[in-house]
């Protein structure tokens, strides 16, 4: 990857921030989290500890920063019902592409941000399902549809890596598609008949 420095503050910081994040996700190919240092990961990234302090707290904050820039920024298209496959492919290409960091990331003290940052991906696009299907649903509804099916749709993540990507992604996507095509809809209706979803009074 070519990075650009670009004119002006913003540019050069965020600049750094993806040279960083290059640099970690490299590391991780072939090393555990927890064997990641600052020195290490800087002398990768041939920058200073001060510059990397500058822009992150710790290792935790760029893992963060990397997953919210490599996957969670790209899903805005991938909110209707019409488009939500679309945001479940982008989460599986990136983690064939990055397979070997997020198998790291999985086994170790990275694993909760890991399902977290998932979960981020999952629940944004199963809530953009939801508000797509009934724009006015009552928000203890909603959040309780995609609590659920944002978590199930991190297991079906979770299993595929677990089993190193043997599963066809096509088959990852038509399984999902299986389970959830519907699913939303009868939810939805469901708790239109529960008061203690706040659909009644």
């Amino acid at each position: 990857m070519n990075y650009q420095v670009i004119t002006g503050g913003i540019g050069i910081a965020t600049d750094t921030k993806l040279k960083l994040a290059q640099a970690f996700k490299t590391l991780l190919e072939t090393m555990p989290l927890n064997k990641v240092t600052i020195d290490i990961l800087t002398q990768r990234a041939d920058v200073t500890r001060n510059t990397f302090y500058y822009h992150f707290e710790d290792i935790y904050a760029l893992l963060e920063w990397t997953l919210q820039h490599d996957v969670l920024d790209q899903l805005a298209h991938y909110r209707q019902l019409n488009t939500w496959q679309g945001g479940l492919d982008v989460a599986l290409d990136y983690i064939a592409d990055n397979r070997q960091f997020c198998r790291h990331l999985f086994q170790s003290v990275g694993r909760d941000l890991l399902e977290q940052s998932l979960y981020a991906i999952s629940s944004e696009m199963v809530e953009g399902v939801v508000l797509d299907i009934q724009p006015d649903v009552a928000p203890f509804l909603k959040d309780a549809i995609t609590n659920f099916y944002g978590w199930a749709l991190v297991m079906q993540f979770v299993q595929w890596l677990n089993a190193d990507l043997a599963e066809p992604k096509a088959t990852v996507i038509q399984r999902v598609e299986l389970m959830l095509n519907g699913s939303v809809e009868l939810a939805l209706k469901n708790g239109q008949q529960l008061s203690q979803f706040g659909q009644t009074d």
